[in-house]
This record gives structure tokens, C-alpha cells and sequence, in this order.
């Protein structure tokens, strides 16, 4: 699909401080999800394990077979130098930055990221040692001035625990309306660079649809 730059960039920060809250799995949904809907997107991938980035290198190798599948080109970034990453967002719609999980020993690079962007994404698994890491981390954003919600990830609405903490983490921010279930497939496509939003008939694509419905709207493109 054919894509136009629409004016001034949106730039999305995925920030967490726990490792294993599915920073990345939001990121690659998220680039897809605009990129199906014709904006021009980049993800800058901060984290030195590069996993977005990989999962961009495979996406590419798998176009030139198909090239139907919608363009989500992601740039390795460094946190030492952020200001200079934040350059490449030049001439794109939306910009979707992914983090280290360790936020503490990179304050002042996360710090400006998020002061750069027009929205915060907090991924958190439903477990209390993922709410008791996540909680401070989005009052602190919110402290900062920065617009943050929370995006409950592998949650189970069946269990006596989603409640209590979805609500632990009400009382500290905003949290995203629709959550990501527990879905045993939702890493295979990523082997081909691909996502749920690829295949029309995937299972789990509904919650992906509509958390980019709820951010489409949150940051206005």
C-alpha cells in the first residue's frame, strides 16, 4: 500500500522496567497495525539485544518472497545517543520506540524519549511482581508530565488475580481498555518477521485491532 507522509510525526515510547512484560510483541503489532492502515512508520529499537530489529531484518527477507506484507522498517538506536536516533524520525507518521527492560540505570536517555514522545506504552503481565515494578514506574511517568497507560499483557479475565491487579493498576495510571490475552501462538509468526495482523484470519487479532484503535486515537493519526 501506497503511503504519504501526513505532517508531524506521532512518536510512541514502549517503556517498561520489568523484562518479560511483551515490549516488543506491542512494538512489532503496533508498526504493522499503522503500516496496514497506510502510514509511514520506523521503530527504533534501543535495546542491545536488538529483538525488534532482528524481528525486522526477518520481516524484510520474507517481502521480497511477499511483498503484499505491509512494510514495518525498524533502525537499531542507542540510548547514549538518543537525541541523534530521534533525527530519523524525519518524514514518517509514526515512530514507535522500544526500550531496555532496565530503566533505572538509563534515566536521563528515557527520560528525554518520553519528554520526545506523545505517549508512553507500558506493557505488564498480570503477576505481582510485575505490578509492584510496573505501579511506580507509570505514577513516576505521570510525575514527569508524560501521558502513559498501561497495556495489560498474557491476562486471563477468568482468574480471581486479573482484577485485583488491573485495579492496583487504575489507582496508579491509565490503563488501556482492551488487554492482551495469553495466546500460545502469538511468537510463531515472528519467526518469518510477521505478526497476528498478518494472517486475516488469526485468532488473537482482535485485542491487537483494538488497542491500535485506542492508540490511533490517543496520539491522532
Amino acid at each position: 500500500m501506497a503511503t504519504k507522509s501526513r505532517g508531524k510525526v506521532r512518536t510512541i515510547l514502549i517503556s517498561s522496567p520489568k523484562g518479560g512484560s511483551g515490549k516488543s510483541v506491542l512494538a512489532r503489532h503496533l508498526l504493522v497495525s499503522a503500516a496496514q492502515s497506510g502510514l509511514k512508520t520506523l521503530g527504533l529499537d534501543f535495546d542491545r539485544q536488538q529483538t525488534l530489529a532482528k524481528w525486522a531484518a526477518r520481516r524484510e527477507k520474507t517481502r521480497e518472497a511477499f511483498p503484499d506484507f505491509a512494510s514495518a522498517p525498524v533502525q537499531p538506536a542507542s540510548l547514549q545517543d538518543w537525541r541523534g536516533a530521534l533525527t530519523m524520525r524525519e518524514g514518517r507518521d509514526l515512530v514507535i520506540m522500544d526500550t531496555p527492560p532496565s530503566v533505572e540505570d538509563h534515566l536521563p536517555a528515557i527520560d528525554g524519549l518520553g519528554l520526545a514522545a506523545d505517549l508512553v506504552l507500558v506493557p505488564s503481565v498480570c503477576t505481582q511482581d510485575d505490578v509492584e515494578a510496573v505501579a511506580p514506574w507509570i505514577r513516576a511517568l505521570s510525575e514527569k508530565g508524560l501521558r502513559a497507560t498501561v497495556i495489560l499483557n498474557r491476562a486471563n479475565r477468568r482468574t480471581s488475580s486479573f482484577g485485583r491487579m488491573r485495579g492496583t493498576l487504575i489507582k496508579a495510571g491509565q490503563v488501556c481498555p482492551t488487554e492482551i490475552p495469553q495466546l500460545e501462538d502469538i511468537h510463531v509468526p515472528s519467526v518469518k518477521g510477521l505478526t497476528l495482523l498478518d494472517y486475516s484470519k488469526s485468532r488473537g487479532i482482535a485485542p491487537f485491532e483494538e488497542i491500535w484503535a485506542y492508540v490511533r486515537r490517543e496520539v491522532g493519526v
